[in-house]
This record gives structure tokens, sequence and C-alpha cells, in this order.
């Protein structure tokens, strides 16, 4: 359990280690994040340490409401003390103030001996503060492992806090630059600690609720408890807070020097609050509920906050809990060790390296000097902490121990408060309050409470009362050296700086009490600034907006912004405010302005001259300065690089003479009369006109040489090595040439290719064409094809038709056996004839795409039973046993289709097969059905199976006779029905042929009536119409059987004739009558002629699509030739039962 609570530190630890790293990357996401007003507020609760979070509770539950001032007094002054937190951060910033003993010191003449002072303190009130932290988390481990030494851990994390503050720290050695990984850390570690609080009173609260002790509320309203908001130590150590908040060290720089936008204080101004506000409401619940938990039990008050969370058995909690203490107390030791190293590094030990090493300063790098003593610095001030924490810890509880490190820290308050309010205030004070106070601090406190006999409150008391009279000793101190302390200038020109800090963020419209005209506020320009810039300046001004400057006129607040700004650029921006109103208003600089005065603008003066001189440092061109009298005066780095001059030549008030002499003795002008050369350039500057040129030296290198005078007399020259543009420019030139000879060469050959690929775009559209005529003649004869086949089929279809009638009719007369097994056989004949002339009718209107399958949902035993009895008769002819094994399945497809890939399969079975069995199955599989045929036929090679779908194609071991058609038409069928069919098959041993098929949900059906044959249709009138004579008198030789009276005609006069005598109930018409003569015609005009819509049917061999359509539209009945007797028995019954209807019930 201790290894597992050591790894989760560690690793939290480590965290805080990638989160700091994370925001200290340059990301747009973390610039956005860590620059937000949320992060600094949040980080501002770096105030609340272990001290709140578990010495707050521990006191609230021993005293009740006297945890309550420590989080009060810094609520108050961030509510209530806005201005004064604004103006010490706007202070700090324009002072560059670094640590809280920087600042007291700058105030107070930046003497060094303050510095000092402060910084002792600091590190007094520190270490205890430190050390209390430890001790929190020396107890957290304890009391989560049960271990009964923390000395392990503790040094752990004192190593591990001290690597994090070393290298995010360290980095820099300017402390005033914005840490963003350090601030994000310790925002994240705030937001845990309320987590974690708010957690555990809601645990709290609902254990208290359960237990029998609900009167622990009462006892924060008692009198008693009451009766403390107006005890002395409520007040005074709610004043101690206050003070506190301001002048920890690790405050002031987190809220001051870590501020990177004075507006964020608007933020942290409520959020802050809020924050402490919420941890405020929480203590009260966690204390009562720790006093009704565990009461009577041995458990120390200041671990309340973990102990609730070991109490609630979850490991959550626990976690989370524990990495709130752990964040309290590491974030706390963090910024207070880097804070503290920085007051140490800069005011203690710095000040002594520095002149132990005045007389050798040499050139050496002070910044890693400095970071490398505050590391050590760093490792130090843990090291004293933690021996602290071995000391003198163990006898006192978190909240006394804090109560030490306050009550010495606002020591500090008047020296603040008094240097940024009071201008008299003075560093003598500043001695003599410090000393007073401390002295008094260590009487009244340090030296009794070294006995441990006093009780907690009561040694809460003594520390309130003696940090109150150790700050009344300070202040009375502070106040009284400092009224008769002699103030040096420095003094007051802080004083100034402090008291009255210049804030440029209003401008408020100035009223003019002096007649002060244009003219007055040009020659204040021009004294500052030059005549000549300042008339260029007035160019600017007059072009940018667009009017003429009268100098006579009063100036309006345009022109007088202008004025500012330009001067500002001189002068700074408060000065040259200072001076501008000064002038408006008609009064003389008070000393203090005037000090604002000369100290801004030298601080312009300085920055205008530090940019300038390292502009001109960086500047990629020499440049060389000459005045009036021909001297140089100022010249840069890279000058010196271009011209190697001897060291003697280059300094200040050199004659250019010797310079140009320099170069000319050289060679650098070229062969001719030295002294020539050298008065013509000397002539040149003199005459102060501008010039351009560019000359090559003896070494190679091209340099462009600008010159131009300056205002005041003399001349600014600029050197450019321009070597690499000049070659690049030669080479440019002779690639142009190149590239012209090349871009000819290439326009030849495009212009080549080009011809080529006319010729071949001409050669393939010609080709083209061909094709497209080949394609045409390929369509042309398959349709011709198609309508050969179509018009054959016809035409054999029609004797065929007759005979199967004739057939049909002979099968059902009375006849001897013999008769009847020749009929029998006959009708096998036109059976066979039927099937093969169908098929290639099939496959010519599956070609041309005539024949579409219609899907519905098929009962297959009902479909194929009639095909298997047929099948059985040719296989028992045979010899062969045709078994079938139908389950009762249904599938999605088209009726005929399927009923003839079936009877192709079955046919080809029962002909390849010699001896043996056929087996036919249906058998469901998923969602599919599987049609399978098996045969112990002569079998299909491998290299065969694939050819055999093919038209024509018959395999070499066959000696049945047949043309190769049947399995074309499988082919065709099933892929027009999506469906797909498998061949496996052995040579020799037989085959096997399944298709795959779509299962379908069953749907009702009923059978339709047979009627046997002896119904007949009495009196039913039937008027048959075909060119073939052979037709008729087979049709009507079958009607009459069946009792049908029976009309012929075989053309269309004939037709209407014998309707209009006859007077039909159905009409049966062939669609061929003769020429532009069909069958649909004659049954419109005959429904005319007789003015009743008679049923009618087409009986054809024509099977387009668009004539079945046709049929429907006109309500005409369709049936295909050959006939069947089945269907046409089907549909005269089914016509004369609408003939009966209509009788029955009259339209």
């Amino acid at each position: 359990m201790t290894f597992a609570w050591v790894s989760l530190a560690l690793v939290y630890l480590f965290f805080l280690f990638y989160i700091a790293s994370w925001g200290d990357k340059n990301s747009p996401t973390a610039r956005w994040l860590t620059s937000h007003p949320a992060i600094y507020s949040l980080a501002l609760a770096i105030y609340c340490t272990a001290w709140t979070f578990f010495g707050a509770v521990g006191s609230a539950s021993r005293d009740t409401w006297i945890y309550l001032p420590i989080l009060l007094g810094p609520v108050l002054v961030y509510v209530l003390g806005y201005k004064f937190i604004y103006k010490m951060t706007l202070v700090s910033k324009k002072q560059h103030i670094n640590t809280i003993a920087d600042f007291i010191a700058s105030r107070y003449g930046k003497r060094q001996g303050v510095a000092l002072l402060v910084t002792l303190i600091a590190l007094l009130a520190t270490v205890p503060y430190i050390a209390l932290q430890l001790k929190a988390i020396g107890s957290t481990f304890q009391l989560l492992t049960q271990q009964p030494n923390s000395h392990f851990i503790i040094i752990v994390a004192t190593l591990f806090i001290a690597i994090f503050a070393i290298y995010f720290g360290t980095k820099q050695t300017d402390v005033t630059e914005y840490r963003r990984g350090l601030m994000l850390a310790i925002s994240f570690e705030s937001s845990i600690k309320l987590t974690a609080l708010v957690l555990v009173a809601i645990v709290g609260y609902s254990a208290w609720q359960a237990t029998d002790t609900p009167d622990q509320f009462n006892t924060f309203f008692s009198d008693e408890a009451l009766s403390q908001f107006g005890s002395y130590s409520f007040i005074s150590q709610t004043i101690m807070a206050a003070a506190a908040v301001v002048c920890l060290p690790r405050q002031f720089h987190v809220a001051i020097i870590d501020n990177l936008s004075l507006g964020h204080l608007k933020t942290a101004r409520w959020l802050f609050p809020l924050y402490l506000g919420i941890t405020a409401a929480v203590i009260p619940v966690i204390a009562i509920a720790g006093n009704a938990i565990f009461a009577g039990q041995n458990v120390e008050p200041d671990t309340y906050v973990l102990s609730m969370a070991i109490y609630s058995d979850s490991a959550l909690l626990q976690i989370i809990v524990f990495i709130g203490g752990l964040s309290a107390a590491t974030a706390m030791i963090i910024v207070a060790t880097l804070t503290l190293s920085t007051m140490l590094t800069n005011d203690v030990i710095l000040p002594r390296v520095l002149l132990t090493k005045h007389s050798n300063p040499g050139n050496k790098d002070y910044g890693r000097r400095i970071r490398l003593i505050r590391r050590i610095v760093i490792g130090l001030i843990l090291l004293l902490a933690f021996l602290y924490h071995q000391q003198m810890t163990n006898s006192r509880s978190l909240h006394s121990i804090g109560l030490i490190a306050f009550s010495l820290v606002i020591q500090l308050i008047p020296a603040v408060v008094g240097g940024l309010y009071w201008k008299r205030a003075h560093a003598h004070g500043v001695y003599a309050g410090l000393i007073a106070g401390l002295v008094t601090w260590m009487l009244w406190l340090l030296l009794p409470l070294i006995n441990d006999g006093a009780t907690t409150l009561e040694q809460n008391e003594q520390l309130s009362q003696g940090a109150l009279i150790s700050l009344a000793m300070n202040f009375v101190a502070y106040y009284g050296f400092s009224l008769f302390a002699p103030a040096r200038l420095i003094d007051r020109i802080q004083a100034e700086a402090f008291v009255s800090p210049t804030d440029v963020r209003s401008v408020s419209t100035r009223k003019h009490s002096t007649d002060v005209i244009v003219s007055d506020l040009i020659t204040l320009l021009s004294t500052f600034m030059g005549s000549g810039r300042c008339e260029q300046l007035l160019e600017e001004y007059q072009h940018l907006n667009d009017c003429k400057i009268n100098r006579d006129e009063t100036p309006d607040e345009s022109f007088l912004a202008f004025a500012e700004r330009a001067l500002g650029g001189v002068i700074g921006a408060a000065s040259a405010k200072a001076l501008i109103d000064s002038i408006l208003k008609g009064k003389k600089l008070d000393f203090t302005e005037i000090i604002n005065f000369f100290d801004d603008t030298t601080q312009a003066m300085q920055f205008n001259m530090t940019a300038l001189l390292t502009s001109l440092e960086n500047m990629d061109q020499g440049i060389s300065v000459i005045d009036k009298h021909l001297n140089l005066v100022a010249w840069n780095k890279r000058y010196t690089m271009l011209y190697n001059y001897p060291e003697e030549l280059l300094a200040v008030g050199t004659p250019i003479e010797k310079l140009v002499r320099y170069n000319a003795e050289r060679g650098e002008f070229g062969p001719g009369d030295v002294e020539a050369k050298i008065e013509k350039r000397l002539e040149h500057l003199r005459s102060g006109t501008p010039h351009r040129f560019t000359r090559q030296r003896v070494d190679g290198r091209v340099i462009e040489m600008v010159g131009n005078p300056l205002p005041g007399g003399g001349f600014v020259t600029s050197f450019n090595d321009i070597t690499g543009h000049i070659e690049i420019q030669q080479a440019l030139e002779e690639s142009n040439i190149n590239l012209e000879a090349r871009i000819k060469k290439r326009t030849e050959e495009v212009h080549s290719i080009n011809a080529e690929l006319r010729l071949e775009i001409e050669r393939r559209s010609e080709a083209e064409k061909e094709l497209i005529r080949a394609r045409k003649a390929a369509e042309d004869a398959n349709a011709s094809k198609t309508r050969f086949l179509a018009l054959a089929s016809h035409d054999v279809l029609q004797p065929l038709n007759a005979a199967k009638l004739y057939v049909t009719a002979l099968n059902e007369a009375d006849v001897s056996d013999s008769v009847k097994e020749i009929v029998t056989k006959l009708n096998h004949s036109v059976t066979s004839s039927e099937a093969l002339i169908g098929t290639l009718l099939d496959i010519a209107r599956l070609d041309q795409g005539e024949l579409k399958p219609s899907t519905e949902a098929i009962h297959l035993s009902a479909l194929l039973s009639p095909l298997l009895d047929e099948m059985r008769m040719s296989a028992k002819e045979k010899g062969l046993e045709l078994r079938a094994r139908v389950r009762d399945c249904w599938v999605l497809g088209d009726r005929t289709f399927v009923y003839r890939i079936v009877q192709n399969l079955l046919s080809n079975a029962v002909k390849y097969t010699a001896k043996g069995k056929v087996l036919f199955t249906v058998r469901p599989r998923g969602d599919r059905v599987l049609i399978e045929i098996r045969d112990t036929g002569i079998g299909i090679s491998e290299e065969q199976q694939g050819m055999i779908f093919s038209d024509f194609y018959r395999t070499h071991d066959s000696t049945e006779h047949g043309v190769g058609l049947g399995l074309g038409v499988v082919r065709r069928l099933s892929q027009q029905m999506q469906s797909k069919i498998q061949v496996s098959s052995k040579a020799g041993k037989g085959s096997c042929f399944t298709l795959v098929m779509g299962k379908a949900a069953p749907r009702r059906h009923s059978d339709p009536t047979k009627l046997s044959r002896a119904q007949s249709f009495r009196g039913l009138r039937v008027l048959c119409v075909d060119d073939k004579q052979e037709n008729l008198d087979a049709l009507q030789t079958l009607l009459e059987k069946w009792g049908v009276t029976v009309v012929l005609a075989n053309n269309w006069d004939d037709a209407i004739r014998q309707a209009d005598i006859f007077s039909p109930q159905i009409l049966l018409m062939d669609y061929q009558l003769g020429p532009n003569q069909n069958g649909l015609d004659l049954i419109e005009a005959i429904r005319q002629h007789l003015d009743i819509v008679v049923p009618a049917s087409l009986v054809t061999a024509n099977h387009e699509e668009d004539l079945i359509a046709q049929c429907r539209e006109q309500g005409v009945n369709y049936l295909t030739k050959p006939l069947k007797p089945a269907k046409l028995r089907a549909l005269l019954q089914s016509l004369s039962r609408n003939i009966k209807d209509s009788r029955v019930k009259p339209r």
C-alpha cells in the first residue's frame, strides 16, 4: 500500500511537470490558455496551503469560527482594496520590480540594506511555513499507509519539489518574465484543492446525517461561538491575514510580478474571493461531520479531511483528497522557494560576488552563474525547512505554525503601504520600524512559544496579541524616524514615482488658459528634435490630414495630440504630456514634474539610443557617418568586416581622408593617380550631393555604396555587399540565353509531335468510324436474326398449335388403349417440338432484351410437380429412376423462367444418363433456396465445364442428339433473375447442377377449381378467328367436345358478318390476320359494331412485350401458341363466370 501511494504521488508530480512543460510551449493554444485571466485568478489561490486544506478544518473543529479570519482578510483586501492592489501592480511594472524586497528597497532610495533586512524577515517567516507544508505531506502519508515514520516520504517529496522548482523557476535569469507553465500548474493545483474540499464536504454531510448527533450543527451558532466574531483574536487575525496576502513573498510574486495584464485584476477581484468563499463555506461542514463521526476516537482534527475520505471507503475520493493535500503543499513550497531564492541571490549573495569580481569583470556569462546560485539557494532553503520540520513542528498544530509565519511577515506592511501613499516615508523609518517590530515579535511571541505548556487557544490568543503589538511598534518607529530623516534626491525621485505613478490610460480634453499658438508648439518640437526632423513631421501631418498648418492659429485637439506623440518619441509619453499641459496652462513645472520629466526623458533617450545602436549593429549593410568637417563619427560592425582597416584608423574623429587614402593605396580605386582619385572623392563629400555607385574591389567582391548628406552637414554612407546578387544576375543572363535556345529546340520538337499526333488522330478517327460501321452491321444482323427467328417460330407454331389442339381432343376421346398410347407419344413429340421452338424464340428475345422477368413469390412444389411427373415418365422409358425430395419452399423469381431452367436441367440429366438414377432436391439454406439436379451420367470434364453454358456447345463424350441450346438458355434466364447457377462434375461419374435463389415469404393461394372432363360449357357462344384454317378446325374440334357453340371466320369481313349474325359471347382472335390487319383492331371493331364490350382473348405466337401491354390496355386476354388446353379451359371458365355475373347484376 505504501508503494502504491508513493507511486501515485510521483505520477501526480510528473503530471504537474507535464502541465508546466506544455504551458511553456509557444503554441497558440498554450499561450491563449496561460494568458487567460482565470488562470491568474486561480493561481492566487496559492494562498490556500496545507494550513487551509487541513489546519483550517482542525481549527474549526476545536474553536468553531476562529478559522474564518485567515480567509476573510484576503477577501476584504481584493473586494475593498482593489485600487491598492492595482496601484501596487502598476508601480511594480513601471519600476521592473521582481520581489517584495526589491519593491521596498526601490521605494526607499534603492538601498541595499533595506533589501537585506526585508529578505531576512522573509526567510524567517517562510522557512516555518515550508516546514508546515512538509509536516502536512508527512501526516497525509502516515494516515494513509499507517506507517510510524514518514521521514523517507518527506525526503522524497522535498527532492522532487527541489527538482521542479529548479527546472521551471531558473530557466531564465529575468524573474520578471511571465512563467506560463508554472502559473498553469499552480492554477491546476488550486482547482484540485477546491474540488477535494467540496467532495469531502458532501460525503461528510451525508455521513453526519446518518448519525444520531444532529445537535453538532448548533455548536457553530451558540452564543459562545458567535461571540468570537467580535473578539480580539478574530479581529487581529483578520488584520494579519489581510496584511499577509500582500506581504507574503510567494503571494506578492504571483499577484504582482506574474500579473500579465492589469486587466486581469478585474477578474481576480471577484474570482479569488469567490474561491475563498466556497472554501470557507465547506470547512464548517467537514468539521461538524468529523466531530460527529470520530467522536471518542483518537483522530487528530487536522486530519479530518483525509480521515473522512478514508471513512467513506471510496478509493477515488481518497485519491482526490490525497492529491488535493499534495497540491496545497507543493504549490506553496515551489513558489515560496523560488521567490526566497531570488531575494537571497539578488540582495545577499550577488552584491558580494560582484564586489569581489569588480576588479576583473572580464567577459563572463553572469546569467549562467546567477542561475547556478539560485539553484544552490533553492536546495539550501528546502534543507533548512526540512531541518526545522524535524526539530520544531512535531508538537504544534498547523494553525499555530501558520500564525507564527503570518505574525512575522506582516511587519513589512507599514513599509509597503507607506511607500505607496506617503511621500515623506524614508528608509530610516523602514529600518527603525522593521527592527522594532522584529525585536518585539521575538520577545513577545517566539520566546514564550518555546514552552509547549499552553493550549492551542491560548497560543493563538498570545500570537494575535503579540502580532498586533509588534506591528504597532513598527508603525510608530516607521512614522517617527521618517519624519526627521533627511531626504536625498533619489529618495524624492522614488517617492514621486511610487506615490504618484503616471498612468496614461485616459486622455481628457485640455483647456487653454494661455494664448498658445501653433508656432509655439512647432518651436518646442524643433528644440527637442531639430528643425529638419520637425519640418518633415509637419509635412507628414499635413499630408495625412489633408490640411494646411496656419502657424498663427490656436492649435486644435488633433494638432495637440500630434505634438504630444512626436515629443513622446524623444522624451517619453509621460514627460511629453506634462510639458504640453504646462505650456497650455501657463504654469511652471514643479519639482516632482521636473524629476519625472528628466527621468522619463533619460529613459526615452536611453531606449532610443539603445534601439538605434542595436539596429545599426544588426544591419546587413555597413554604415559610416562623417560630420561636416569630414571626420569619422560613427560606424557599425558590418563596416569593419567589409573594409579591413587597421584598428588605429577606426576611431571617432579620424579624418575620412585617411580612410580614402588607405583604400586608394591598396588599389581599391583602380589604376591612375592616387592623389587625384582621393581629391575627387573628398570634393564629392564636401559638395554634399547624394550618390549611388557600384565598385568591384581587389578581392573580387562587388560593393554598392549609397551616400546621403545629413541636414546639419556631414554624410552617411551605406555599404552593401552585392557580390551574390551580381553573380546571380550573370548566371540568370547565361541561363536565359541557354533557356531561349532550349525553348526554340523544344518548340520545333512540339511542332513535330503535334503533326504526328494529328496524323494519329486522323487514323484513329477512321478506325473508330470503321468500328461504328461494323458494330451497326452486327447489330443489324442480330436484329435480322431475331426477327427471322420470331417470324420463323410464328410460322412453325401455327401448325404446331393445331396439332396440339387435335392431340388434346383425341386424348379426351374414348379410344382404345393402343390408340391412346399412340396419342400420348404424339403429344410428347408435339411438346418437344414446342419446347425447341420456344427455346429458340427465348434466346432471340433474351439477346434483344425483350424478355424481362416478372418477379413474384413462387411455390416450388406446386410449380414443379407437373414437370416432375412428366420427367419421371421420360426417365422410366429409359430405365432410369427419378427421385424427388422437394421441401415446401417459396422463392422469389419468374414462374416461367424457373420452370424453363428446371425443365432444361432435368431433361439434360435424363438425356445424358444411360443408367443409374437422377435425384432432384429442393431445400432451404438460410435466406436462400437450393434447387439441385444430380445424375449418374457421363459427367463433364473440368476443362469443358467453363464452356457448357455457351450456345450450340456440346460435350465430345455425348452420343445423344441435340443442338446445345438448353444450358445457354439456363445461363440467360438465371442472369435475368440475378440468380446463381453452379455446376460440379466428374467425367464418367455424373454431374450436379445447383440453382441458388432467394427465399420468399409464403402467400395465400387457392387452388383453381378443376373442371372435370364431364363438365361442359353448354350454351356458350364463341367466335374463333384465324387466318389458318387448320388452327380453326383444331380449335373447333376441342371446343365442341366441351359443349361450346363455335362459329369460325378466317378474315376481317367474315368475322364482322358472323358477329352480327351469331352475337358471340366470347371472341378468340389470332393477331396476324393479313396485310395491315390484326386481331386487336378486329376485336375493337366488333365491339363497336355490336355496341357491347365482348370478352375477348388474343391467341398468337407473338411474344412481344409491347403486344402484351397493348392487350392489357384494351381489356383483352392473352394466350400464346401453341395453345395449352388447360389454359384455354381456365380462360373460358373465367369469362363464362363473368358473363353469368353480369346477367345477375346488370351494369
